[in-house]
């Protein structure tokens, strides 16, 4: 795999984002690259699976994304200034899939096209500064550089694939100190840096690093954002939200002082 490259946008969405629609569909809602918010996958009133969107104290649901197809896996960037996220047609095995980035400033789309030898991508994340897009495949691990660059594919060499398992790993505490995983008989579990293992959360699936000091994830009746401190956990609650809530990201805006 090292040494393979491929250019992977066409020459018509080589570093621009192609408009998708005249603003961003999250205008009036949310203060993009300014304010901590989420997106999640759903299903809205058309019963197709989009991308959605909400401050990350709740309130009133934007849809981002508007269409038949299947968009999964969304990943914002630390700003949320971009989303990345995979569409497809339907779930079945080899259907093709598209890794997709919408800039959530104007609603514009970069689609990137991976080489036929990548295979099928499966989830895709950003690298901890935003500068590269890491993608996972059923072929191995590929990264981009995220826009403005040029978006030149390379396969992660062997070598550095821990970069990939790190950044798509759910990590809590600045510095980092343990992950969240799903536990053998279901729900969450904390894995600390002795390799312990704790109980999280019986219920709780498709967890998420809430910033620097906090962990959230979905249960039956919503989302739950616990702090890594004293204090209780506290339900996310928003209005006119899709049905199925699941797969969120967060974005904590733009870094302080």
């Amino acid at each position: 795999m090292i040494g393979r490259t491929t250019r992977a946008i066409a020459a018509t969405t080589a570093i621009a984002f192609v408009p998708a629609c005249s603003f961003s569909p999250v205008n009036h809602r949310i203060k993009v690259g300014e304010e901590p918010f989420i997106v999640f996958v759903g299903e809205g009133i058309d019963h197709h699976t989009d991308i959605f969107a909400v401050p990350a104290g709740g309130g009133s649901v934007a849809q981002v994304t508007f269409t038949p197809l299947i968009e999964k896996g969304p990943r914002l960037s630390p700003t949320g200034e971009v989303v990345a996220f995979l569409r497809m047609r339907d779930t079945r095995p080899g259907a093709h899939r598209d890794v997709v980035l919408m800039n959530l400033l104007g609603g514009g789309e970069v689609t990137l096209t991976l080489p036929a030898e990548a295979g099928a991508p499966k989830v895709v994340t950003w690298s901890p500064n935003a500068r590269t897009l890491y993608i996972r495949t059923d072929h191995g691990d590929w990264q981009a550089a995220a826009p403005p660059a040029e978006p030149l594919v390379t396969a992660v060499p062997a070598a550095e694939t821990a970069r990939v398992d790190s950044a798509l790993d759910v990590w809590l505490g600045e510095p980092r100190f343990a992950r969240v995983i799903a536990c053998a008989s279901g729900g969450l579990c904390i894995v600390g840096p002795k390799r312990d293992t704790t109980a999280l959360a019986p219920e709780g699936r498709d967890p998420i690093r809430w910033g620097s000091d906090s962990v959230a994830w979905f249960q039956p009746g919503g989302m739950i954002v616990r702090s890594l401190g004293p204090g209780r956990e506290r339900r996310i609650t928003w209005t006119n939200g899709p049905e199925h809530p699941r797969e969120a990201s967060y974005a904590a805006g733009p870094p302080g002082p």
